[in-house]
């Protein structure tokens, strides 16, 4: 073969030979093959052959050029196949994330992000996985797999100080767990453990590839609680807008013959011939009831008409005294047997709200009291200015409110004791909290410390108009 190719081609052969076993077996293969060829070729092909002898020094030269390319080349290749197969980790990383996160943006509930998530730890880094969701009342819930207390608590600690990336103190040291909270844009939404995470943490990208796999599910979690609260409130709005439909078509429908039966009750006690006494309160009772029964649709149609936004506040600067009087007037019947106390400084300020439905206020917070209370209690109704607040509040020295439950007294059909002979239906006090709010104000209720009911509304004061002078009218009169 010496006689055939010269010596130049023969130390090309053995230098494809370096490539050749860089480019299979990797850099070690590659030095190796670099130093046997030199040796093989000097073995074989330069005299004296058959042996390791150097009878021409000039050889020496070629040997080690041939060495250092051959160690050139070697590395070379074997930087190349490193690369290649870095790109290749890299790509089938990407198309791993790709494909989680395409499968995470079609689920749609919890338990499927769950499956998903397992399947990604298991198929990527062979260990087992489990994954904490935040419920509604803010601990964590387990949904894959079954940690110790132990694991879960180190969890609810990583996820009360979420960390910006995994450190030290993401590994749990009995179980040997890498923890990761599940961050989304607004809140933490609960946590992942790989376990055991030797394998894991023993390289960079998979500790990058865990970190992206908790921020996509972290983001998938976050889409899934709003999808959620998105439905609630979607049905919460649908349900209060059909109570609001039903409430104003049976109002609408009540209100005429309600009206017709009191005009008749009372058409009946004055037409002749007189009735006797058994007869005449029969036609009183029927009246009062039938009074009753309009004035709850009138709370029915108020609440409707509040709860759909068509109702368009008539805000006029007035004084409070002519709602309070025009109010105890409206339920001077029902008041008969109570004492009436009414507190108002006589330099009080105009405020501003619409005295109908202001006078509403006054009519269910009194009628409520005189419910509740016994014959001979003292109702009383204050006003002041506090704070740039107008401040309204009727007190009674009845038996007060159950407590726990005063925050409650505000929401629909909710009354202070669920069976109670003491006629209604629970509309009056979320009335007034609709009417309250509607005005931009609150409306609060509590036991006062001396005994008894205490509601305190709370409006905003702003600036009252500046009136003439006393002696400015009093001139124009003259005139």
């Amino acid at each position: 073969m010496a006689a055939v190719v010269d010596n130049a081609s023969l130390v090309l052969v053995f230098l494809l030979a370096v490539v050749l076993s860089a480019s299979i077996f990797g850099r070690a293969p590659a030095l190796l093959a670099a130093g046997l060829s030199v040796l093989l070729f000097n073995f074989t092909f330069v005299p004296p052959r058959f042996s390791l002898t150097v009878s021409d020094e000039r050889f020496l030269f070629t040997f080690a050029v041939m060495l250092i390319v051959g160690l050139i080349v070697g590395q070379l290749t074997a930087g190349l196949k490193a690369q290649a197969s870095a790109a290749r980790s890299s790509e089938e990383r990407m198309l791993n994330l790709y494909g989680i996160s395409r499968d995470l943006g079609r689920a749609l509930t919890i338990e499927q992000v769950a499956e998903i998530v397992d399947a990604f730890v298991a198929r990527q880094f062979g260990q087992g996985v489990v994954m904490w969701v935040r419920g509604r009342s803010g601990r964590l819930q387990a949904v894959v797999g079954a940690p110790d207390e132990g694991l879960s608590a180190f969890a609810s600690q990583l996820v009360a100080a979420p960390g910006s990336a995994v450190t030290p103190s993401n590994r749990h040291p009995s179980t040997d767990a890498v923890v990761l909270p599940l961050r989304g844009t607004m809140a933490v939404r609960g946590a992942l453990a790989v376990v055991p995470a030797d394998d894991v943490a023993a390289s960079s990208e998979g500790m990058q590839l865990l970190e992206t796999c908790s921020a996509l599910v972290g983001s998938a979690l976050e889409r899934i609680h709003y999808i959620e609260v998105a439905r609630d409130s979607a049905v919460e709005i649908e349900g209060e807008r059909l109570r609001n439909s039903l409430l104003s078509a049976i109002s609408h429908d009540l209100r005429t013959p309600l009206a017709s039966l009191v005009g008749l009750s009372e058409s009946l006690q004055l037409t002749g011939p007189r009735l006797s006494q058994e007869q005449a309160n029969m036609a009183t009772a029927m009246a009062a009831t039938a009074r009753r029964m309009s004035a709850l649709v009138n709370n029915l149609l108020e609440m409707a008409r509040l709860g759909s936004g068509a109702v368009r506040l008539d805000l006029q600067w007035q004084p409070v005294e002519e709602v309070v009087g025009s109010a105890l007037a409206a339920v001077e019947a029902v008041v008969a047997h109570h004492e009436i106390d009414v507190v108002i400084p006589e330099d009080m300020a105009l405020v501003r709200f619409d005295a109908v439905l202001m006078e509403r206020v006054l009519v269910n917070l009194v009628e409520n009291a005189a419910r509740y209370t016994p014959a001979g209690s003292c109702i009383r109704i204050a006003a002041s200015v506090v704070d740039d607040s107008f401040e309204l509040v009727v007190s009674d020295n009845g038996p007060g409110l159950p407590r726990g439950r005063e925050a409650a007294m505000f929401q629909m059909f909710e009354r202070g004791q669920r069976e109670s002979a003491t006629p209604g239906v629970g509309l009056g006090l979320a009335l007034c909290h609709a009417i309250a709010e509607a005005h931009g104000g609150t409306i609060v209720a509590s036991n006062a410390p001396e005994g008894g009911a205490r509601f305190v509304m709370r409006l905003s004061q702003g600036l009252p108009p500046v009136l003439p002078a006393a002696e400015a009218w009093a001139q124009r009169g003259a005139h």
